[in-house]
This record gives C-alpha cells, sequence and structure tokens, in this order.
C-alpha cells in the first residue's frame, strides 16, 4: 500500500507542477495582450492590411489560449481522478497507464496501447468523412 501512495503523491506533484506551468503560461500570454507595448494598436490609424494582421494575431492568440486552458482543465479533471482514486487506470481497458506516460503526459487518460487504437480509429473515420461528406460523422 504504502507504494501506491508514494506513486500517488508522486503523480499528484507531477500534476501540480504541469498545470502550475500552465497557468503561468497563461497569465504571461495575456499580460502581453493587454500590455502597454500593444496600446499603439488602439492608438494608430489602422489600414485594411494592418486589421487583417491584427484579426489573424489575434485569432491565433485565442486559439493558443483556448488550447492552454483545455490542459489546465484535463489536469484539474485529473486532478479529480486521483483524488477519487481513478486516475493512471487506461478510461478504455482499465489497465495501468505506465508512470513515464503520465509523467510526460500527466492528463493522458488511455494507455499508450488504447490511445493507439483511438487514435487509428479517428483517422480512418476523417478518411472515410472526406471520401463521403454527406455520411454521418
Amino acid at each position: 500500500m504504502i507504494k501506491k501512495d508514494e506513486r500517488s503523491d508522486r503523480l499528484k506533484e507531477i500534476l501540480l507542477n504541469k498545470k502550475g506551468e500552465v497557468e503561468k503560461d497563461i497569465r504571461l500570454h495575456i499580460s502581453r495582450q493587454v500590455g502597454p507595448e500593444n496600446l499603439h494598436r488602439v492608438d494608430s490609424v489602422m489600414d485594411q492590411g494592418d486589421l487583417s494582421s491584427l484579426d489573424m494575431g489575434e485569432g491565433v492568440d485565442l486559439a493558443l489560449l483556448e488550447m492552454r486552458n483545455n490542459t489546465r482543465k484535463a489536469i484539474d479533471s485529473a486532478i479529480l481522478r486521483l483524488d477519487e482514486g481513478t486516475y493512471g487506470f487506461c478510461d478504455d481497458c482499465g489497465g495501468d497507464i505506465e508512470e513515464k506516460r503520465l509523467t510526460v503526459m500527466p492528463f493522458a487518460q488511455r494507455c499508450i496501447v488504447c490511445q493507439r487504437k483511438k487514435e487509428e480509429m479517428d483517422k480512418i473515420e476523417r478518411e472515410e468523412s472526406v471520401k463521403d461528406p454527406d455520411a454521418p460523422v
């Protein structure tokens, strides 16, 4: 039982460290967007090219923030599963997810074998939807 508690403690530390990194990155990204160096965007007259570049940049920034926030949510979910005692077990087969995998991707919900199967199935579904765009997804 001690080994399981030690593993849980290590995994929780990994999750909390990763969550801290993601939250720091989100705060940094937001502070850059609202920082004084971006005031020129509001104060200057912009032509169509400037506005287009600004819109494209903001779209990319928003997409990056959304990805980081989704990662933060996944980590929160993993912490909850850890507290419930279900973290580290594959959602598909129920087997253990290797600690090495959880160290690299602490919010993984599948073992590597099941993840590969899922990715292959997703790839097949994407290819089929391209072949037949009217097919239900």
